[in-house]
């Protein structure tokens, strides 16, 4: 059994959906009067009802558990992933959560006359480029689309890539990276 600290937040998040009690209790395939007494927080939920009930409502458990001010993560800057290029030219600062399977965000600056060579990415990734600052070619699959200050280019991201800055200025930019899982086959 779980504390009820859900009650209000089913309540509200139903109420936001405009469905009524029995949809969602139908939905959660729990009884109406189960979901009532739950709302009213005249219960103690078991962790299967609450389950049941945040899959109905397309959320997860912790959706409901928490309060709305604690749902903002905030990553202070020494705790920011950086990385760089062997010869240095290519410096990146991960600005999305660590650790993240799918999902990477990175800031990063190319030095002046220099290249560097993105790794591929599983077969369904997505990759996007904006350039915040200066000019750098994009390079895909041999395919060359110049890019500067204000474009973005969206890309498969598992095919052979570059990024290549042949100006006198240094090209700083944003990726995206939405990296699909491999599946195991057996």
């Amino acid at each position: 059994m779980i504390t009820n600290l859900v009650g209000n937040r089913i309540r509200e998040m139903r109420a936001r959906r405009k469905i009524t009690q029995q949809q969602l209790a139908d939905s959660a395939s729990i009884p109406r009067a189960t979901l009532a007494t739950i709302e009213k927080d005249e219960s103690n939920p078991s962790l299967a009802a609450v389950y049941k009930i945040a899959v109905a409502l397309n959320c997860t458990i912790d959706d409901l558990l928490e309060k709305q001010h604690n749902r903002v993560e905030v990553i202070r800057r020494e705790n920011m992933g950086r990385s760089e290029s062997g010869d240095g030219n290519y410096r990146a600062t991960t600005v999305s959560p660590l650790g993240n399977p799918a999902y990477s965000q990175q800031t990063f600056t190319l030095a002046p006359a220099s290249t560097y060579v993105g790794k591929p990415h599983p077969p369904g990734s997505e990759e996007y480029l904006y350039i915040l600052d200066g000019e750098l070619t994009l390079e895909v699959a041999g395919e060359q689309i110049p890019l500067t200050e204000g474009d973005s280019a969206h890309f498969r991201g598992n095919i052979n890539h570059s990024y290549h800055n042949t100006g006198n200025m240094a090209a700083r930019g944003m990726v995206t990276i939405i990296e699909v899982p491999e599946l195991n086959e057996h």
